[in-house]
Formats: structure tokens, sequence, C-alpha cells
């Protein structure tokens, strides 16, 4: 299935890290050591970056809060590292990662930083992750030691919920009993499915926690089989810590990569990911499309065009599917803000919106005259009437009409439909129905994603931002 070239772009500096066609690379000394040493890694990886038109981003933590010792080095700091940083960026034209341990140190990391990373360790934080998503940059999320990759879906919600979706996940092994890590190929093929670029960070996965005599060991010749082994399971981009002398590094040396080594390292892993067919961040996999089409050559970006209609499923779609009762007549269902302006823009640009819902609801009639919504239809099981009625009367033929559902009682209607979406979270077989499914989970962001899509498709969203913010 083919999509649009502005959608679901994340950019950084002139880097499109999610073009599948294209292997990243985030690398650099584990800690700032001095100005010297961490210019002469970038210098090198931009070097490498530049000779074979590889997109490959620096790393290195201004802090490292958390080693085995209190008397282990942990860097210059927040305000002289982000100083170096800088330098690195302005000399080498490479974008910048680091990561942050407080919430405190977000606003001030993004005002230098192209990506902030959440440490595996801080991967559950809510007030740093959220804190992290407010900066607008890239969040790299690096999935804990103790995590199941499909728990990432928690930890995506809490940035995704203040507006920001340009996340990247990073897989660094699982603990292992004591002192011990294992890597596990079966996470990336798990973590994927968000529609997220997935990382695998082949440094700390060599890397044996807390069993160096008060600092952490490691054994640096399993990343390159490791590094290999990732890419050959579909990868989006590779974590590699690299420094000049390993063995005198002060942070993580005896899992870093010698530096001398990087180059072919990264060439071999660019020839294994040619030979692996991968599917764009964000879209379906072809077992999620439509098999019942009857013109296969019709795109994602044809579709949004020739939309007019948008019809909307209520629960599990403009709220997260939880109902709250309480007392006698109480009934509590959360909608999203951003959902919600997305709809009153899709209104002001000239697109028909209603909604239809299989439950009766106050709550619901009440959202939707504060959306300005006029096509209601509630209690309704059997939908596909209701989408004929809808399109006789606004003169809209099939190919003109969206329907975003979650559940079976949808299908009728989505196979209707000239573009059929549903979230995440709906149904195997529901997602068979579809020709999108959204990035972001019902209730928290999907309708406003599906309307994104299709204003700047049909070149509204231009005219929406002149109107509104500028």
């Amino acid at each position: 299935m083919a999509f649009p070239d502005n959608f679901f772009e994340i950019l950084v500096g002139q880097f499109n890290i999610s073009d599948s066609n294209s292997l990243f690379f985030i690398v650099g000394p584990c800690v700032i050591e001095k100005r010297e040493l961490v210019l002469e890694v970038a210098n090198e990886v931009a070097r490498i970056s530049r000779t074979y038109n590889v997109p490959m981003l620096f790393k290195s933590s201004f802090d490292k809060a958390n080693r085995t010792s209190v008397e282990s080095f942990r860097g210059p700091g927040l305000e002289h590292g982000l100083e170096i940083l800088s330098d690195v960026r302005s000399s080498t034209g490479l974008p910048i990662v680091s990561d942050i341990h407080s919430p405190d140190q977000a606003q001030e990391a993004g005002l230098v930083l192209d990506v902030i990373q959440i440490p595996a360790f801080l991967s559950r934080q809510t007030d740093l992750l959220i804190a992290a998503g407010l900066t607008g940059k890239v969040i790299n999320i690096k999935k804990g030691q103790f995590q199941a990759p499909q728990d990432m879906k928690h930890a995506i919600k809490k940035v995704l919920s203040t507006g920001n979706s340009r996340i990247l996940l990073t897989e660094r092994g699982v603990s292992f009993g004591y002192q011990d890590l294992v890597a596990d190929m079966r996470s990336i093929a798990r973590m994927k499915p968000f529609g997220f670029p997935v990382v695998f960070d082949a440094t700390h996965s060599a890397q044996f926690p807390g069993a160096g005599l008060g600092k952490s060991s490691g054994d640096r010749t399993l990343v390159p089989p490791l590094a290999r082994a990732a890419v050959a399971a579909g990868a989006n981009g590779i974590f590699l810590e690299t420094h000049p002398d390993p063995d005198r590094a002060l942070c993580d040396g005896p899992n870093s990569l010698p530096l001398k080594d990087l180059e072919p390292l990264v060439l071999n892993l660019i020839e294994i990911h040619k030979l692996v067919p991968h599917d764009r961040p964000g879209s379906i996999s072809p077992k999620f499309t439509k098999t019942n089409e009857a013109d296969s050559s019709v795109t994602l970006s044809d579709r949004l065009k020739s939309i007019k209609l948008i019809i909307f499923d209520v629960d599990g779609v403009l709220t997260d599917g939880r109902i709250i009762f309480g007392g006698t007549d109480l009934e509590i269902k959360s909608f999203d803000v951003r959902d919600g302006h997305g709809i009153k823009l899709a209104i002001r640009s000239g697109l028909e919106i209603a909604l239809v819902t299989g439950r009766n609801s106050d709550v619901v009639t009440r959202r939707a005259a504060d959306l300005g919504i006029e096509r209601l239809f509630q209690g309704i099981w059997d939908k596909k009437p209701i989408f004929e009625k809808l399109a006789k009367e606004l003169n809209a033929q099939n190919h003109e009409v969206a329907v975003i559902g979650d559940d079976v009682v949808d299908i009728p209607m989505l196979r209707l439909a000239g573009l059929a979406v549903t979230t995440p979270e709906a149904p195997l077989e529901v997602r068979k129905e579809v020709h999108y499914v959204t990035k972001h989970p019902g209730g928290w962001g999907a309708a406003r994603e599906l309307i994104e899509m299709i204003l700047k498709a049909q070149d509204k969203w231009r005219l929406v931002m002149e109107r509104y913010y500028q």
C-alpha cells in the first residue's frame, strides 16, 4: 500500500529516519568525557555519514545518573554538556541525541537536542515522559530491561498525550538472571506494529550489569553479531556506543565498539539491510490490507483526496472505549480535546461529519452538540443502512466516504467505504477490512490523525494553518 510522502515523517536534522529504505544509526561515546574526545568521535561519525550517505545521529550523555557506584564518572553536567553537544552540531552538522533523567531537565535539553532519550530504567516514569513529549522533540524511549515489548504501548500513550507523535522505540535486552542480559529479537517484531521506528541497542545488549566490581561489565565482541541479527530481524535503526580506546573509557568501555571498527560494521549492516523486506513504520502489514479490493492500484493518497464525508464510531474511536457508571444515571466517557479540535477544523474546511454508534448516551449527545455535529445516530447496530442514507443525502459516492470504526459491528460500513480506517486496538477481523490503521489509539488522537491526513492530502491543512496559526 502506497503512502503519501508527507505523512508520518520523523525528520531529524537533514535525515528522514522514518524512511524504511534507509537504515539509520545513533552513535557516539557513552558519556561526554572531554570536548576533544567527543569532537574526534563526532568528526569520524560525520565522515562516515557523508561518505556513504547514511543517516547518523550523534549520541553522548551529559550526565550518567544511573551509574552503579556513587564514585563512577557521571559527565560534565547539564549546562556544560549541552554546550559541548551544541558545538558538535555546529562543527559536524550531525543531529544530537542525549538522555535526561528528571522532568526539570527536559525544557533546557530540548533547546539543544534533536532527540531526547529516555533511559531504560526510567521508561515508565510518567512525569519524565510527559515533560519530554512537551518539548516537541523526537523522543527515543528505551525499553526497560524489565519490560515486555507489548508493555511499551503505555509509555507511548504518555508521550502521545502531549500531542507529540515523534517517537522512537529502542530494544536493549532483557534481564536474564543476575548481571546478565539477553537480546530477544522477537521484541523488534512485536514493537513494530505500534507504528514507530524500532532501534536496536547493540552496545547495551552486550552489557553485564553490575558485574564489574562497582560498575557494569560487558563483551564488545558480541556487538557486531547482535547488530547483524537485529537488522535481519527488521530493526529500522542501530544504536552503537563507540570510543577511540574503549579500555580507557570512563563509562561502558567493556561493551563499547572501538572507533576504528565502526565504519566496516556500518557498511556490513547496510548490506544486510538491503536484503531484508521492510514496511514503512506507521504502515500496515500486507496481512492487514483489504483482500476484496476491486482496484488494488488505488493509493492511500488517492483515497484521502476524494473524501467528502467522515463517519465516526464513538466508543473506542472518539473515546478509549471505557465507560464509567456512577450512581443511578451518571455515565462518564473521556474524549480527547485535540480530536474535538480536529473535528471542528474538518467542519470549517467543508468536510461533512457524522457519528454512528451502537449505544445511546446523553454524554455523546452533549459532545456532538459541543462540536457542532448535526448528524448523530445512536443505538444503531445495523450501520449499513445509515451509511447508505448519509451517502444519498449528501450526494456522495462510496469512494468519497471515510469510515473509522474499531469493532465487528463497523465492518459492514468499512466494506462500503472508499477509505476504511481502524485503531491499533481493533480485533484482527476488523484490521483485515481496512486500508489504514492509525498510529494513535482510540480516544488518544486517532480521529485527529485521520482528519489531518485528509486535510493535508486535499491541500486544506495549509489553509487551516494560515487561518488559525499565522
